[in-house]
């Protein structure tokens, strides 16, 4: 592919953000429109101070709402499925592994979804693959504890299962009051 020129070029400079969907959007578009490449993206409560260059990204609900309408039309509505699930996942950078997977698929479209043993798509089918198999097994092995009238479970999850188990336990104790806390996350279901 030479002569073709990138979305964004390795700049050395770090991305930080909220932590929200929306906030990891809103890098996405802070790259595209700047053509800019971070080292890194990292959540403001997770960066540290550093001699490289931090660029805070303000989330912007316009500028993340272009991103989301944009991957299912210039990529496909698996690269946004993909990117939703490996988003609440553990894997290591996966913000930047993110960034990476979409810039490749605005150049080369929805291909990118079915290169199965790329280098760029694999670890994120991996990482998809290890959430929903742990949010299928706390489906299974949540233990509650009345304690006085709602239910009440604690789990430690890898990977932020919450929004992949509420459907679940929503319809499995419909009449009942629960809450499960996930405290590697801290959040609540």
């Amino acid at each position: 592919m030479s002569g073709v020129k990138p979305l964004a070029v390795p700049a050395d400079v770090i991305f930080t953000y909220d932590g929200s969907f929306d906030g990891f959007l809103c890098c996405v578009f802070q790259s595209v429109y700047s053509g800019m490449l971070p080292l890194q993206i990292l959540r403001e409560e997770d960066a540290t101070p550093t001699l490289m260059e931090e660029r805070p990204i303000v989330t912007d609900p316009v500028k993340a709402e272009r991103v989301r309408d944009s991957i299912p039309r210039k990529i496909s509505d698996r690269a946004l499925e993909l990117l939703k699930t490996v988003f609440c996942s553990c894997l290591n950078q996966k913000e930047l592994r993110l960034l990476e997977f979409l810039l490749r698929g605005y150049k080369e479209g929805g291909k990118l979804c079915s290169m199965l043993g790329d280098a760029v798509v694999a670890p994120l089918l991996k990482a998809e693959k290890h959430l929903l198999r742990e949010a299928h097994l706390l489906q299974g092995f949540v233990r509650f504890a009345d304690v006085g009238g709602p239910l009440v479970a604690v789990i430690t999850p890898k990977n932020y299962i919450l929004p992949f188990i509420a459907e679940h336990f929503a319809m499995r104790y419909d009449r009942e009051q629960f809450m499960i806390f996930d405290k590697t996350n801290k959040a609540a279901l």
